[in-house]
């Protein structure tokens, strides 16, 4: 049978929570935990370790980093539908987020978002967040938000003898959030505390809003993403957890996706999630189902809707993470493209081999395009190299990994020309990573400390580290200091442990990077003296004299010997 729950009752659920238990220290019962966003709350609220656009707004600042480009977000939720006295006590909310980039620097991600809850007319609640993240590490992201946290208290009978809101009915604090997200290999992991500070939103007693912190993991495969989340509030403990995957693919392709969740905590705190959300590569639009199976359980639970748009060119550092609302998934399974059936042609003979005339036209495209390519021009070599593959009829394998690598470089950066500084240590690793040379992530790398805000060289380390992963793990980058000093300290260290080869091999690796670097040419010096090898020994220190006559230690060691 179920329950009746009229007005004052649900109004005594917020109020004597909010007001009456004001006097019991420490009394914390405003803003308690109910997820916002259709997506989140479908997988339980597990959201904490989730970097995949702004929703992570109201879960975790750092989250906001995969914002990539201009997005807004807007949901409401009807909680508890199906209280017999009609009773409505609903939630809504809205976010826009962007990644700021001035000057072709990307300046890390900001987001605002704004939600609300309200019981008709008697009780509301509002927190406006503003929000900024960046990575502060390769993998590693941090973010902060700042709130805004407001309480009103509407007026009845009950109100009106209330002793506490006989001064006012509505009070406003501050709050603080902070977060981070590491990105591993297998897995994301997120720190999120809410309400850090602990703003006091209290009338006339003390009424602090309990600092939330939330643990997470969220595992993300082509087939599925899981979520778990470990939550601390006051003395509430939860424990959540979500999946989401695609479903009907031969049709949808993964723009359809269900969505499920369940989660536990103190005070016998149960509830199911359930939801779905169909996504294209500017929108997505998603349902949420939350049934409790404590407290107000003989309801029909709490029913949420969500609209999410995105528009504008990709940026930051996560441009390039797969885009997984994209347009052509599933049109392949419906027979989206065009055939080569019926119509125009139909009947005249069919190719099946490249002509002389493809052949020699081929040819020339491609000494273009390699020409094209060795002096930067990644957008030019691109169309080359597409056309000559064309005329080759798709028959060569070599062309055809080229032609995919030129479309990738060339939408990050269409050129680099110039003829030293930035452009040059950009061709150098592009050539590499076109002859598949894994010297390709030691020039990236070099590039993107030199110029650690400058959005092309984030994305194109980030498309070179794929292709050579075995590679860019292996260099290790410590924290503070220049790939040119780390290679430098590990020569030196394999000198004084007499493993000249490897002391040679690292130093002309320096030598590559800046071919006039004095310590990489008098340590070379050393080296090569070491294995009787005098005649190149000098020849590398007379060079550190060409480039600095007055190095004492040189001279000395040149006239000695």
């Amino acid at each position: 049978m179920k329950r009746s729950y009229n007005m004052k009752t649900i109004f005594a659920i917020f109020s004597l929570l909010c007001l009456a238990a004001l006097a019991a220290a420490p009394a914390r019962a405003a803003f308690e935990d109910v997820e916002t966003g259709p997506r989140a709350s479908a997988m339980a609220g597990a959201y904490a370790a989730q970097s995949e656009g702004i929703s992570s707004v109201f879960y975790n600042p750092a989250g906001i980093i995969g914002t990539t480009r201009y997005e807004a977000a807007l949901a409401q939720q009807k909680l508890y539908l199906g209280l017999t006295d009609g009773s409505a006590i609903s939630r809504n909310a809205i976010a826009f987020g962007l990644p700021l980039a001035f000057g072709g620097s990307y300046w890390g991600t900001a987001a605002v978002g704004l939600d609300t809850l309200s019981l008709d007319s008697l009780y509301s609640e509002s927190r406006l967040r503003i929000a900024w993240a960046y990575p502060l590490k390769e993998r590693l992201w941090a973010g902060l938000a700042i709130a805004r946290m407001g309480v009103t208290y509407g007026s009845d009978a009950y109100t009106a003898v209330n002793p506490v809101l006989s001064s006012a009915k509505e009070m406003s604090a501050m709050g603080l959030d902070l977060g981070a997200v590491y990105s591993a290999e297998l897995a994301d992991f997120g720190l999120s505390i809410q309400n850090a500070n602990e703003p006091d939103l209290g009338i006339k007693y003390a009424n602090k809003v309990s600092r939330k912190i939330s643990l997470g993991m969220a595992l993300k495969r082509q087939a599925f993403t899981w979520n778990t989340d470990l939550s601390l509030s006051g003395q509430d403990i939860k424990i959540k957890t979500g999946a989401e995957v695609p479903v009907m693919k031969e049709t949808y392709g993964d723009r359809l996706q269900a969505r499920g969740g369940f989660s536990v905590g103190s005070r016998d705190y149960r509830s199911l999630a359930a939801g779905f959300g169909y996504r294209r590569a500017s929108y997505r639009v998603d349902y949420s189902f939350v049934y409790p199976l404590s407290g107000l359980a003989d309801t029909m639970g709490s029913h949420q809707l969500g609209l999410f748009v995105a528009w504008g060119e990709a940026r930051g550092p996560l441009a390039d993470r797969e885009n997984q609302y994209s347009d052509e998934a599933g049109e392949k399974g419906r027979g989206g493209g065009k055939g080569d059936g019926a119509g125009e042609g139909e009947g005249l003979p069919q190719k099946t081999e490249p002509s002389k005339q493809d052949l020699q036209k081929a040819g020339k495209l491609l000494r273009e395009a390699r020409l094209s390519l060795r002096s930067g021009a990644y957008a030019k070599a691109e169309a080359a190299y597409k056309k000559a593959d064309e005329l080759l009829m798709n028959t060569d394998p070599s062309i055809k990994e080229t032609t995919l690598k030129m479309n990738a470089v060339s939408e990050i950066l269409p050129e680099a020309t110039a003829q030293a500084g930035r452009d040059d240590l950009l061709r150098k690793s592009v050539n590499r990573y076109a002859d598949k040379n894994t010297d390709a992530v030691l020039y990236i790398t070099y590039a993107r400390q030199k110029w650690p805000r400058d959005i092309a060289v984030a994305r194109l380390y980030n498309l070179i580290s794929r292709e050579f992963p075995e590679t860019a793990s292996e260099l290790r980058i410590l924290p503070g200091i220049t790939i040119i000093d780390q290679l430098l300290q590990d020569a030196l260290d394999f000198i004084r442990n007499g493993r000249f080869i490897q002391a040679i091999s690292t130093l002309q690796r320096v030598l590559q990077l800046e071919p006039d670097n004095i310590p990489a040419l008098t340590r070379m010096g050393s080296a090569y003296w070491a294995m009787e090898k005098k005649d190149i020994a000098r020849k590398n220190w007379r060079r550190v004299l060409e480039l600095d006559p007055g190095n004492t230690e040189v001279n000395q060691f040149m006239k000695m010997n």
